[in-house]
């Protein structure tokens, strides 16, 4: 099909000129994650794309799928850190703090994926993709996540819509939302798994996530305001007493 060669080939393409003004602003450093996010976008649609035209045996495609989206899912969570980080960067109490409970979120939530996968009662490479299917599914509610909370609390962190930062986290909050809302109707058997046009759905939001990353990083980025609102409300007072609480 036409539409599903583009929506699965395109997306790649807009990636190589996200990564590309990426190193041309030296954004590669700043964003490491998010680049490399992107970079394994890119070699993941070339190889799948041509294990497909070659008709690649479909035991060998199972496992170049599985490792993709073990590599993939690890990525995303690299992003929501990163982001997080970024944004809380000036706030040593938040960052600090934040370091803990991501770590401790992310063993949990693979302890979590990997209860919910032997429940299952499948066996080798089932077991495996059921078990990355539960943490795809929450790396996709962490990023929905971090869209509401950047939303709630741009205002009171000084976060420009127009900053790099907002752009990736509303690119990947728009795909992960979808994503989400594919996986409800279909485990609800509201849409038959496999669907081939929720599938275009879904690829067709992550094209709008790319363009949406590309944007951003074409228009000049305001600088993070870290003063905005803070006389007026108590977060900076909120931030020094919980540094203050959680200094050794």
């Amino acid at each position: 099909m036409l539409l599903r060669n583009y929506l699965w080939l395109a997306p790649a393409v807009l990636q190589i000129g996200v990564l590309g003004v990426m190193v041309r602003h030296h954004l590669h450093r700043r964003f490491p994650f998010f680049f490399l996010y992107n970079l394994e976008c890119v070699f993941s649609v070339a190889a799948m794309f041509a294990m497909y035209s070659w008709r690649v045996p479909g035991k060998f495609w199972g496992w170049t799928y599985l490792a993709d989206t073990a590599l993939n899912t690890a990525l995303r969570f690299s992003v929501i850190y990163e982001i997080y980080a970024h944004v809380f960067d000036n706030y040593a109490a938040l960052k600090r703090r934040g370091k803990l409970i991501f770590r401790g979120a992310l063993l949990g939530l693979l302890a979590i994926a990997l209860v919910a996968a032997s429940q299952s009662h499948q066996q080798g490479p089932d077991f495996a993709m059921y078990a990355l299917h539960v943490l795809e599914q929450t790396a996709s509610i962490l990023q929905v996540g971090l869209l509401l909370v950047l939303f709630l609390t741009s205002a009171y962190i000084g976060l420009s819509w127009r900053n790099y930062v907002f752009g990736m986290a509303l690119g990947l909050g728009i795909y992960a939302s979808v994503k989400l809302a594919a996986a409800a109707l279909q485990s609800s058997s509201v849409v038959a798994s496999g669907n081939v046009y929720l599938n275009l759905v879904v690829m067709g939001s992550f094209h709008v996530a790319v363009l949406i990353w590309l944007f951003y990083l074409l228009v000049r980025e305001p600088a993070l305001n870290y003063a905005i609102g803070m006389p007026e409300h108590n977060f900076e007072l909120w931030h020094k007493e919980l540094e203050r609480l959680t200094r050794p």
